[in-house]
């Protein structure tokens, strides 16, 4: 019962979040199209009830891998890789706007930009390679091995971009040579595609086959359960092994027997009903 109500939190504070980004990205638009009055501490408080709002969903997962006892040190480690991340947005939002308001800028906070956005896209690469394993552990290796490869190709693409950043007199420029390897690279480009394509791709196969493998398994709990009480398979997806399986001689036992399992709680009204009039129509 516990556990089920820390499920439930878990829940609640997803919804929440969701909801919440939704409201921030609503009140950026009505910024934006001038219809809410806007000022640089609106625009700020927005921006950091965004970003809070987006490290809960980034924390969650892990938060529950933590609870469940499960993958304890990985999910720790992520706790606060990611606790980390959302401090170092927080505080780059409120200088970003403080030296809006004081029109300057130093290059320490340059500084505190570029190494925030670097660990942050480290750390939401790593947690989404990390889920990827827990989730699927040594099943669908092959498109697995397509997934980490492309989110690794896409790391060391925007990580090389950062890590490009050139600081002079207090501004920001791209080297000659990282910029040519960026964007004017025709193969760097077309890799970064493709791994963007492969990603999604295999994220949707291996999802499919997933579904497709519960799905599997609780169709075969079924028909056991079904062999073990003398009931036939009464899936609908089955209609050729129902056409030749063997029908029970004696009727009347097979509704005694769904009668007793349905007074003592194991199987419901609908499915008591359904069983019974199978069982009828094959008399």
């Amino acid at each position: 019962m516990d556990l089920k109500k820390k499920f439930n939190l878990f829940k609640l504070l997803q919804n929440v979040a969701v909801i919440g980004l939704f409201l921030v990205v609503g009140l950026g638009v009505l910024f934006g199209t001038n219809l809410l009055p806007r000022t640089s501490y609106s625009i700020e408080f927005t921006i950091i009830t965004g970003l809070l709002l987006l490290g809960i969903l980034i924390v969650l997962p892990w938060a529950k891998y933590l609870e469940q006892k499960e993958y304890k040190i990985v999910s720790l480690v992520f706790l606060i890789a990611t606790a980390i991340c959302v401090v170092l947005w927080e505080i780059s939002t409120i200088l970003i706007f403080s030296a809006y308001r004081s029109q300057s800028i130093n290059l320490g906070l340059i500084q505190l930009i570029r190494i925030t956005l670097i660990i942050s896209l480290q750390v939401v690469i790593a947690s989404i390679i990390g889920k990827f394993i827990i989730k699927y552990s040594a099943k669908y290796i092959p498109f697995q091995a397509i997934a980490y490869l492309s989110m690794l190709y896409i790391d060391f693409y925007l990580s090389t971009m950062l890590c490009g950043i050139i600081i002079k007199t207090g501004e920001i420029n791209f080297s000659t040579a990282i910029r040519d390897l960026l964007f004017f690279n025709r193969v760097t480009l077309a890799f970064l595609i493709l791994s963007i394509v492969y990603l999604g791709v295999a994220y949707g196969v291996i999802n499919d086959a997933r579904k497709r493998r519960v799905r599997n398994t609780i169709l075969a709990k079924n028909r056991k359960l079904n062999k073990d009480i003398g009931l036939m398979d009464l899936d609908d997806e089955d209609e050729e092994d129902l056409k030749n399986a063997p029908i029970a001689n004696d009727a009347e036992a097979q509704l005694e027997k769904i009668k007793n399992m349905f007074d003592k709680g194991l199987i419901t009204k609908e499915e008591y009903d359904a069983k019974r009039q199978a069982i009828i129509d094959k008399m």
